[in-house]
């Protein structure tokens, strides 16, 4: 028989299904085993991949085949009948000297136990691909270890079948800094039967390092000796990684919430216990943060007994599962109060119980100090401590709400103190503040629990009395008000007297709401005031609107330098001799936004009383100082301008500076300024002027005396004072023509002035006549409508230009 019968015989024989396959993976032969497999006869170019149902890598095994190598996996076959059956094929290459022939394909078929333990093992293997967990036993005996799939992964090695790595190998992929710990924990788990777990880094043959968990059991024989070692590896790099990521960011978090001044902390319900709180808790609470861990009953300890009721009802509605952020006050071991902001969100389980809270509470006690500083800013006056305007109204708006109820009714009484600014100017803001202080303490004596007193103005008190029966209870309450005004206020060496006004308004007759009260006993005030002060006017709606126009202008005039409400016009001066333009008065006006153009008459006399006049003349000053600048800039030949100067602003420490100041900022020569001062303004502080003319006066600023003669005329005045210009008043000269003394008073201060070597000028010259009077008694400068009233800039400008003006009547 020759080799090839014989080996054909062999395979006829052999109880496997065999195929005889070329490079291709087509038939060239198979057994009577392999038949059953077959379902039609085999033509030529069948392909054994036709019956096979393989995964991704069956081409794989017979590709390995064809390089020479002997592959076996798991796969189905499908029989002719249409069924497919497992079996465990081999591909087998046939080979002459080094040349591939051919590939036997033999077929094993698996019992059902065999499938079992084969699918056993294909889920094991996926599971350990998931989980990257690979498993392992070690033979002591025959120092052979079985690694599963996944342990070849995790040691990155390629999986082979001839790889049996014996003990020493496998301590080889183990760390060299961990190796001697891995040895002695296996060789004691060998010698005395016991399980271990040990973590430890092996280093891979591509150099990489993993960090691998290992878990070990040993089988013990009838001789109470370990025969083998059953384990399993994790590989937790990744584990490790996020671990230390996590320790990391604790870390980070730690430092940052341990360095807020907040505290954090948290609470288990079901226990009762704290489980964590930061060093912000200890600060807060000056008590050990571990006294806290320890028992949570001592947070309720320190809470005020004031406030502990108001934090349980808090606590009902977190065990409720509402969030809460509240107030409240703790009590230290030193007894040191603070207040306390605490923010807690229950966590709740998925039946809605609270089972945990976390809070963050925070040390809010100087936060509260200056809270209430700010509120009691805004609701009081800082001077007297009485209730300012702002609260005033609000407490007034509560009263009105209350007398509704049982139609009663409410009196609002405003007081205004009589020439207390005069006061205030002459001995000072200090004087005048004691004052105010002395008068509102007396004031809340009187008023008491029957009303409520606040400070409404800078002189200026509001009252209202509530559930009043009886008008004529005012009148009562009016009197027993200015006795107590009126009584002498001691002050240092001062014995002071003053008076008030008062206006009274109803309520619900003079108003319904707390604005209109006051506002309406506000017009009553003033009503008061110009009847002749010290005295009171109950409010009517009858009352003269020029009350309400000027109570509204003064209002008008704390905002209209802002709104641009002012303006300038200049009145010329002009030469009588050669009617050339000499110099311009610079005079204010207002555009009211509701009542027009506003007489100065109207609003000076306000701007006094308010002390809104120190801003305004300095406007007036800045004014003229830009459109001289204006004036040089266009080329024009400037002229000086005078401004009227108030002794208000005359007597300000800063006046000389502010002046001087302005002329350097807008480079104006000082002779082109000219400042006009009343003899009113120097009657009882003439040294005080005399310093301040004297420095302005060597700057090369010149003085004019204006209203000469209308007021407490002294020579005396002249004498002391160097003014440069003597202006007499228009009172003169209106009457000049027909009233002999009033000739006789002008020709006397023409022949004054060229005596004291002052450059007089008349003013209010409106006919034909005063200008010839003044004329043939050598007056050398006039001013007056006769040549122009006072003129915008425009038409100032073409005075400029025109030099010479002629009478236009």
């Amino acid at each position: 028989m020759g080799v090839h019968t014989f080996n054909t015989a062999l395979i006829e024989a052999s109880s496997h299904a065999i195929f005889l396959l070329d490079e291709k993976g087509d038939l060239l032969f198979y057994n009577k085993q392999a038949s059953a497999f077959v379902c039609t006869e085999v033509q030529e170019q069948f392909s054994f991949f036709q019956l096979v149902e393989y995964g991704l890598d069956h081409q794989k095994y017979f590709t390995e085949a064809l390089k020479g190598e002997v592959v076996q996996f798991t796969t189905i076959l499908k029989t002719k009948f249409g069924k497919s059956t497992r079996v465990m094929l081999s591909y087998v290459p046939i080979l002459i000297e080094g040349q591939l022939q051919a590939v036997y394909a033999i077929c094993k078929k698996k019992s059902e136990e065999q499938l079992n333990v084969m699918t056993l093992q294909t889920q094991l293997n996926m599971e350990q691909k998931l989980a990257n967990i690979g498993s392992w036993y070690y033979d002591v005996l025959e120092n052979e270890s079985y690694w599963s799939r996944q342990m070849y992964v995790i040691f990155g090695m390629e999986e082979t079948s001839d790889f049996i790595p014996s003990y020493d190998e496998v301590l080889t992929f183990v760390h060299p800094g961990d190796r001697q710990r891995v040895n002695q924990t296996i060789k004691r788990a060998i010698e005395k039967g016991d399980s271990y777990s040990i973590k430890y880094r092996l280093v891979q043959p591509s150099g990489h390092s993993r960090i691998v968990f290992e878990q070990a059991d040993p089988v013990i024989d009838e001789k109470n000796q370990v025969v083998q070692l059953l384990g399993v590896v994790f590989d937790v790099t990744e584990i490790h990684q996020i671990k230390k990521q996590l320790k990391q960011v604790e870390r980070q978090f730690s430092m940052v919430y341990n360095s807020l001044d907040v505290g954090i902390w948290s609470a288990d319900v079901r226990t009762n216990k704290v489980t964590f709180c930061s060093d912000g808790v200890a600060n807060i609470y000056e008590e050990a943060a571990m006294k806290f861990i320890q028992s949570r009953s001592l947070w309720k300890e320190c809470v005020h007994p004031d406030d502990l009721e108001k934090v349980e009802a808090e606590q009902v509605k977190l065990m409720g599962g509402e969030p809460i952020c509240h107030y409240y006050r703790i009590v230290t071991k030193k007894g040191i109060t603070k207040w306390l902001k605490d923010q807690v969100i229950p966590v709740l389980d998925d039946s809605g119980n609270v089972i945990r809270l976390d809070g963050i509470v925070e040390d809010v006690t100087e936060q509260k100090r200056y809270t209430d500083e700010i509120e009691y800013l805004a609701n009081y006056d800082y001077l007297t401590n009485l209730p300012n305007r702002r609260k005033f109204e609000r407490d007034l708006t509560n009263a009105i709400a209350r007398v509704k109820k049982n139609h009663s009714f409410i009196a609002v009484f405003y007081l205004g103190l009589d020439r207390f600014k005069y006061l205030n100017d002459t001995l000072g803001h200090d004087i005048g503040d004691l004052m105010l202080q002395k008068l509102a303490h007396r004031l809340e004596k009187t008023v008491q629990d029957k009303g409520s007193l606040s400070r409404v103005g800078g002189d200026e008190f509001a009252i209202f009395f509530e559930s009043l029966d009886r008008l004529e209870e005012c009148t009562q309450i009016a009197k027993s008000l200015f006795e107590q005004v009126e009584r002498e206020v001691e002050i240092d060496e001062f014995h002071l007297h003053t008076t008030t006004s008062m206006g009274i308004t109803i309520y619900p007759h003079d108003g319904k709401d707390a604005k209109t009260l006051l506002k309406n006993a506000s017009l009553a005030l003033y009503r008061a005031k110009e009847l002749g002060k010290n005295d009171w006017q109950l409010y009517s709606p009858h009352m003269d609107s020029r009350t309400y126009k000027s109570f509204h202008l003064e209002k008008g005039l704390r905002n209209a330098i802002e709104q641009n409400e002012f303006f300038l016009h200049y009145q010329p001066k002009i030469n009588t001799q050669t009617r050339e333009l000499d110099s311009f008065e610079a005079l204010i006006r207002w555009d009211h936004p509701e009542w027009g153009l506003v007489s100065p008459g109207e609003f000076i006399p306000l701007a006094e009383e308010s002390n809104l006049i120190v801003k305004i003349g300095d406007w007036v000053l800045e004014r003229v100082c830009q459109q001289l600048q204006e004036w040089k800039q266009l080329g024009l030949t400037v002229v000086p301008v005078s401004v009227n100067l108030s002794s208000k602003r005359l007597l300000k420490p800063n006046f000389v500076e502010f002046v001087m100041e302005l002329l350097e900022r807008y480079d104006i020569d000082p002779s082109l300024i000219e400042l006009e001062i009343t003899e009113n303004s120097i009657i009882h502080h003439e040294e005080q002027v005399k310093k301040m003319m004297t420095v302005l006066k060597k700057q090369g600023v010149t003085f004019a005396l204006d209203d000469f003669g209308t007021g407490f005329s002294s020579l005396s005045h002249l004498q002391k004072l160097d003014f440069d210009v003597l202006k007499i008043d228009k009172t003169f000269i209106q009457s000049v023509v027909e009233n002999e003394k009033h000739q006789t008073i002008t020709k006397s201060l023409l022949y004054l002035a060229r005596g004291l070597n002052m450059k007089v000028i008349a003013e209010g010259v409106e006919t034909r006549a005063q200008l010839s009077f003044l004329e043939e008694n050598d007056c050398p400068f006039i001013q007056g409508y006769i040549f122009s009233k006072p003129v915008c800039i425009e038409q100032a400008i073409i005075y400029l230009k025109a030099k010479c003006l002629e009478p236009v009547v």
